[in-house]
């Protein structure tokens, strides 16, 4: 079906006031993640934002080791450039004042590494089977300002007033992901698609209680803290009931903390150039219960008085550093955390990903796409804003805009190179992320190769929605 020129003009107005209020009222602008993918539409990979798409392929086989590999991180707070700088002499400075300024009340820093050893698809009838195992490490931690202003700054200016730490949370995992994914062609205008998640944690640290208030009193400028903590944590040092190290072999290859994660989505074909797209990713959980720790205490309260430096008086090197080993044992005591071991679960950090697609012409794509991260009851969004040509039949390339971590200046560039049965892409949000890394907020490359093997041993260069 055919539209209309008035109707264009209406619908793309629509995009276009979807646009400007997620500009204006999204004041938390600050996940990070691989959005250039999305549009490119000849790799296998797109099927990682969404399982219902389906690659317009009879098979295609991931080169092992090389056929995704991803690497990202995003900072809502400080870039590198505003933590450091070069004194006169050529040496290296913090920049305390600015690090603080440069702060909101409430900051993030992910970080986020998808090593995939193996991929393969392929297509029988209306349906798309694929299949891969992965290397995946993800990093999540929040923190607030009052936090790094207190590490910074001291307590003194803010004597009478409470720092509020209740915004720390980490959460960080290694794991390895067998997955095994179906999509569905419904009809003409819907698709459908499912993907299973084996999991298998191979280590982990989670704050599942990070609470905690420290007030100046007046008078004296004792600290008084009330925290509730609770830290869990699998680690290859806390291995019991032997003297040798984890091997690496151990540590990679044995199958304990095991989870499960699903994928869902689907696709909707409107007409001849309109197509939707709806995906949420990483629902799931790993229970861990090898080499473990739990770091705990709840509602306690205690007082600070200070050291007396005149207890170092007379005292060597050997025996000051006794003394403060003994001083950081106390401190450790007075939070009177409680050690224990016992299993632990780790939620996967849960994405929603909304698309839509115009199709210009044969070889050209507008696309948008937001895409919404959940972190310690925290919505991250971000918003790409993308246009996808297809040179010739053997090249295709894509450039995009991203609103990603308070950045709002993320140009992406992404290059697919179809030579059947070789295919090599590569693909960042942000091309000035990787000439000068130290200078944003948001950056990532993912790069691969893949054999793809066409239908009828053409050579279709776009994904079928």
């Amino acid at each position: 079906m055919k539209m209309t020129k008035k109707k264009n003009q209406w619908r793309l107005s629509l995009i276009a006031v979807a646009v400007v209020l997620f500009s204006l009222f999204t004041n938390k602008v600050v996940a990070q993640y691989d959005m250039m993918i999305y549009s490119l539409q000849s790799v296998p990979q797109t099927t990682l934002t969404n399982p219902a798409l389906m690659p317009d392929y009879k098979y295609h086989v991931g080169f092992p080791f090389l056929s995704s590999q991803y690497t990202g991180f995003g900072t809502s707070g400080i870039r590198y450039s505003d933590a450091f700088y070069v004194r006169s002499d050529d040496s290296l400075a913090v920049d305390i004042p600015n690090i603080i300024s440069s702060l909101k009340e409430k900051n993030n820093f992910n970080f986020r590494e998808v090593n995939q050893i193996l991929n393969i698809g392929m297509r029988w009838e209306d349906w798309y089977f694929s299949g891969s195992v992965s290397e995946i490490v993800d990093v999540n931690i929040m923190y607030s300002k009052d936090v790094v202003q207190l590490i910074g700054e001291g307590n003194g200016s803010r004597i009478g007033e409470t720092f509020d730490l209740g915004s720390t949370a980490v959460k960080a995992q290694h794991y390895r992901e067998y997955a095994i994914g179906a999509a569905y062609d419904f009809n003409d205008q819907w698709n459908f698609g499912l993907r299973a998640k084996f999991l298998f944690g191979k280590a982990a640290i989670d704050t599942k209680n990070m609470e905690g208030k420290l007030t100046t009193v007046d008078d004296y400028y004792y600290l008084t803290t009330e925290s509730s903590i609770t830290i869990n944590a699998s680690l290859p040092q806390f291995k019991k009931d032997s003297t040798e190290e984890v091997t690496m072999s151990e540590y990679l290859f044995t199958g304990w903390n095991f989870g499960m994660g699903f994928d869902a989505g689907a696709t909707y074909k409107m007409d001849d150039q309109w197509t939707f797209s709806a995906s949420v990713l990483d629902l799931g959980w790993i229970t861990y219960n090898r080499w473990l720790k739990t770091y705990s205490n709840e509602n306690v309260v205690w007082t600070y008085k200070g050291i007396d430096a005149m207890q170092f008086d007379g005292l060597d090197d050997q025996q000051s550093e006794d003394r403060i080993n003994e001083i950081k044992d106390s401190l450790i005591d007075m939070f009177q955390l409680e050690e224990s071991e016992s299993s632990f679960n780790v939620m996967l950090t849960a994405k929603i990903f909304l698309g839509a697609n115009y199709k210009l012409s044969e070889k050209e794509n507008l696309g948008v796409l937001v895409r919404t991260e959940i972190f310690n009851n925290v919505w991250r969004p971000s918003l790409t804003l993308s246009y996808y040509r297809q040179l010739d039949k053997h090249f295709g390339v894509s450039g995009s805009y991203t609103m990603a971590n308070r950045s709002y200046a993320n140009i992406g560039l992404g290059l697919v190179v179809n030579a059947a049965p070789l295919q090599i892409y590569i693909a960042t949000d942000n091309v000035i992320g990787l000439i000068v890394p130290d200078q944003v907020r948001y950056a990532n490359i993912h790069f691969g190769i893949n054999f793809i093997f066409p239908e009828g041993g053409g050579s279709k260069t776009m994904i079928d929605l």
